[in-house]
C-alpha cells in the first residue's frame, strides 16, 4: 500500500505472499517424499501461509459445464467408446492419453499386450448431465493430469534421459499459477526452472544431452504438460504466458483448504460488501486490491463506500478495523461526512479526529486544534489498545516488547504511564484486558510492567462487573 497509509500495524507480514517469494515456488528443494497430487501436503510442500489472497470463482453450474466442454475427457470417452466398438491397437494410441484412460479403468490391454480392451468402468464419463458427477470427473483427471502425462511419456522410451527427475512437476506447476493469478507466468521463465530441477545434480553436458534426447523423443516436456491440462480446460496458453483457468483454480484451491490454510472465496463484484473488500486489502496484491476498490466504489459512489466500510469497521476485531479505516483515508475530501457521522462512535473516535483534521488543513498532531478534534485520553487508549490488540492473541514466547512506553505519555499528555494503563482499562474495547496483560508480561521496564499489571486486574473487574 501507499506509503502515507495510516496503517497503524503492518497487517501483511506473514500472511501475504509478495512478488519475491513467487519467484521460489516453482523450483523447491524439498526434503519431501510425495510428489502425486492427492497425497502431497501443498502447505507443507510450498510452505504456505495461514491464508492466502483470495479468488473469485463461477457458480458450481457454471464450473460443471467448463468441464463437460472439457477436450481431454471428450478424448478420454472418444477412446472408450472406440475399444467398445471395434479393435483398438494399443500401438496406435497416444501413449500418454493411454494412460489416464488405463488410470481411469476406461480400456485395459488384452493378453496378447496389442490391442485393448474395455476396462470396467467404459461408461464412466458417458453421462456427466449430474454436475457433481461432472466436476468428480474432472477433477480426478486433473490429479491424474499431473501425476501421469510425463511418467507416460517417460515409459514409453525409458532408454533415453534415464537420469532426469521428471516427478513431482505437476503440482509444482499449477501452484505457480495459483500463486499468479492476476497475470501468470511466461513459460519462459517455466521452463527454465523445469529444465534446471530435472536435470539437478547431473554435470552440465551430460544433463544437456539426456534433455535433449528426451525433447527429441517427445517435445518438450513443460509443453507437454501445459498441452494436457489445457485440454482438460484447466490452464490457458497464449502469447508465452500460462494462466489458470477457473477449473484449474477450483481444483487448487479446494486441495489447499482441505490441508488447512484459507483462500478466500470473493463474491461477484455486484454483491462484494466491505467485509469482502477488507479482505483483499488485507491479503491480496496492491493491483488486485485497486481493481477491486475501484469497481466496488463505482458501483455506490466514495462517499457511500465510506460509510460501509467505517459501519463494518467499527463492529470488527482491531485488525480488521485498522485496515477499513486506512481504505477510507484514501477517499480524500468526499469521505469528510463519513468521517464526521464517525465521531459519534467510539470505536471510530481516534481515527476520525485526525482525518477531519487533515482534511480541514491541520496537522493532526498541532497542539492548536479545534476543540472538538482534539483527541481525547479515551481516544488515544483505544487508539492503543486497537495498536496492540492482534499482537494480544500471539504467544510471545520470553520476548520483551521492543517499544518505549514513555512516548504513550508524550502522546496522550499522560503524566505517568499508570494513567495510560487507568484509560486502557476503562475501555468497553474487547483487547483491553489482554493488552494489559500482554504490557504486563512483556514490558522491559518492571515499573511499567507492574502498572500494566495492575490496571489488567482493574480490567478484569471491570468487565466481569458489566456481566
Amino acid at each position: 500500500m501507499a506509503d502515507d497509509d495510516p496503517l497503524i500495524l503492518d497487517l501483511s507480514s506473514g500472511s501475504v505472499l509478495g512478488d519475491e517469494d513467487l519467484d521460489d515456488y516453482y523450483v523447491n528443494d524439498l526434503d519431501y517424499e510425495p510428489t502425486t497430487w492427492d497425497d502431497l501436503d501443498l502447505e507443507v510442500a510450498f510452505d504456505l501461509p495461514p491464508v492466502l489472497p483470495p479468488v473469485r470463482l463461477p457458480e458450481e453450474a457454471e464450473l460443471a459445464a467448463q468441464a463437460r466442454r472439457s477436450r481431454l475427457l471428450a478424448d478420454l470417452r472418444a477412446l472408450a467408446d472406440e475399444v467398445r466398438k471395434t479393435t483398438v491397437q494399443i500401438a496406435a494410441v497416444n501413449p500418454v492419453l493411454l494412460r489416464l484412460a488405463e488410470e481411469a479403468e476406461l480400456v485395459e490391454r488384452d493378453d496378447e499386450d496389442e490391442d485393448l480392451a474395455s476396462g470396467e468402468d467404459a461408461g464412466w464419463l458417458d453421462d456427466l448431465a449430474d454436475d457433481t458427477d461432472a466436476l468428480d470427473a474432472w477433477g480426478y483427471t486433473f490429479a491424474e493430469v499431473l501425476d501421469t502425462t510425463l511418467e507416460a511419456a517417460d515409459d514409453s522410451d525409458p532408454v533415453i534421459g534415464h537420469d532426469l527427475d521428471l516427478e513431482g512437476h505437476g503440482p509444482a506447476l499449477v501452484m505457480s499459477l495459483f500463486l499468479n493469478l492476476r497475470e501468470g507466468v511466461r513459460i519462459t521463465e517455466l521452463a527454465d526452472g523445469f529444465k534446471e530441477d530435472a536435470t539437478a545434480g547431473l554435470e552440465a553436458e551430460d544433463a544437456g544431452r539426456q534433455w535433449q534426447e528426451w525433447v527429441d523423443a517427445h517435445g518438450d516436456p513443460l509443453r507437454l504438460l501445459l498441452g494436457q491440462l489445457e485440454r482438460l480446460g484447466a490452464v490457458s496458453v497464449t502469447d508465452d504466458m500460462a494462466r489458470l483457468e477457473p477449473l484449474g483454480v477450483q481444483a487448487v484451491r479446494s486441495k489447499i483448504e482441505s490441508e488447512g490454510p484459507l483462500v478466500p472465496l470473493l463474491p461477484a463484484p455486484d454483491e462484494m460488501t466491505a467485509d469482502d473488500l477488507v479482505v483483499v486489502f488485507m491479503q491480496a496484491s496492491d493491483d488486485d486490491f485497486e481493481a477491486e476498490l475501484a469497481s466496488w466504489t463505482a458501483l455506490r459512489g466514495e462517499e457511500q463506500a465510506a460509510r460501509e466500510l467505517l459501519a463494518f469497521a467499527a463492529d470488527e476485531g482491531a485488525a480488521t478495523r485498522t485496515a477499513a479505516v486506512t481504505i477510507v483515508s484514501r477517499f480524500g475530501q468526499v469521505a469528510e461526512p463519513a468521517w464526521r457521522e464517525a465521531l459519534d462512535r467510539a470505536e471510530l473516535r481516534c481515527y476520525a479526529k485526525p482525518q477531519l483534521a487533515k482534511l480541514a488543513g491541520f496537522d493532526p498532531e498541532d497542539t492548536d486544534l479545534p476543540a472538538e478534534l482534539e483527541p481525547g485520553r479515551a481516544d488515544v487508549a483505544w487508539l492503543i489498545a486497537d495498536t496492540f490488540g492482534p499482537f494480544s492473541h500471539f504467544d510471545l514466547g520470553g520476548e520483551k516488547l521492543p517499544f518505549d512506553f514513555a512516548e504513550l505519555q508524550r502522546v496522550g499528555e499522560f503524566e505517568k504511564p499508570d494513567e495510560v494503563f487507568e484509560a486502557i482499562a476503562r475501555l468497553d474495547h474487547p483487547d483491553a484486558e489482554d493488552v494489559l496483560a500482554m504490557i504486563g508480561k512483556h514490558a522491559s521496564d518492571k515499573t511499567t510492567a507492574k502498572a500494566a499489571r495492575r490496571a489488567a486486574y482493574k480490567a478484569s473487574t471491570r468487565r466481569a462487573a458489566r456481566r
